[in-house]
């Protein structure tokens, strides 16, 4: 729960506490439970610069992948290439 003091350009009023909320095994099957989402309407608005380190980090992870991808093709080929007789 946030109050008015952690947010600064929020001018409305602390929230109240929820009155029987659920406790033990129920907030869990809560929390943890199936359920639908609810459409909210808002939209999250990305500046330039977060557009480029979201583009900059997606390259990395992708380039980390296709590395990963390598190293494994490598030390498999490098284990089965030893277990292959030479026919002459």
């Amino acid at each position: 729960m946030l109050d008015k003091g952690q947010i600064t350009d929020w001018d409305g009023e602390p929230e109240a506490p929820v009155p029987n909320a659920p406790r033990g095994k129920d907030a869990v099957e809560q929390l943890l439970g199936a359920r639908e989402a609810i459409p909210t309407g808002e939209r999250v608005t990305l500046t330039p610069e977060q557009v480029t380190a979201r583009k900059r980090r997606g390259q990395w992870i992708a380039l980390a992948l296709f590395a990963f991808v390598i190293l494994v093709f490598v030390l498999t080929m490098a284990k089965v290439g030893g277990g292959i007789p030479e026919r002459m």
